[in-house]
């Protein structure tokens, strides 16, 4: 970059996550397309059935209450943005405060490609199939041992952190633009 391009290091500078995975597009289809269906059953029975209505609406209305709370909770812990800033890396969140990553945890960043989500022994947060809005939280998987996952796809190239902590597995929707961009601050930082 030219020195009048270059972005001082107390500039934000917000990243767009990478599209989501297919497979999250029809986890979310194969939430709502049974709601459907079921809708359409108990409005049939209750058609039929006069005296049942009362109750099949009672039953429908708990289902998509739950579902309707299953969509809303992932829907706001899900990654929405990557604001680097004067003093770290701000993974904003739909409708919850963003997590924060200081760059002086950061140890080291690098670019990796994987061919899909690894697999998690245990997990605390969205997963296949129920990485609704894109996968978040903590999980630990065999070869990696503990990770956070901020990231709406595994398809295309991610940008992992490695913290003092455990590593941060990102996906934006530029990763090599990211990942300079992240590359310039941490020097900044140390230098």
């Amino acid at each position: 970059m030219a020195g009048s391009e270059k972005l001082h290091p107390a500039t934000e500078e917000k990243f767009a996550l990478a599209p989501a995975d297919l497979e999250t597009r029809i986890t979310l289809l194969l939430l709502i397309i049974p709601l459907g269906v079921l809708s359409l059953v108990d409005v049939a029975v209750g058609v039929s059935e006069p005296a049942e209505l009362p109750e099949s609406l009672t039953d429908l209305g708990i289902v998509a209450l739950i579902a309707a709370l299953l969509v809303a909770v992932f829907f706001a812990f899900a990654p929405a943005a990557y604001i680097l800033d004067a003093q770290g890396i701000r993974i904003t969140r739909r409708l919850f405060r963003p997590v924060f990553v200081p760059y002086a945890q950061v140890k080291n960043v690098a670019t990796q490609r994987f061919a899909g989500p690894p697999f998690a022994i245990v997990r605390f947060g969205s997963y296949p199939p129920w990485g609704l809005f894109g996968y978040f939280g903590r999980f630990k998987v065999e070869r990696l041992g503990w990770i956070r996952v901020y990231a709406t796809s595994w398809k295309s190239e991610m940008v992992v952190l490695e913290t003092e902590r455990e590593p941060y597995f990102l996906s934006p929707a530029e990763p090599q633009r990211f990942y300079e961009a992240l590359r310039v601050r941490l020097c900044d930082t140390v230098g």
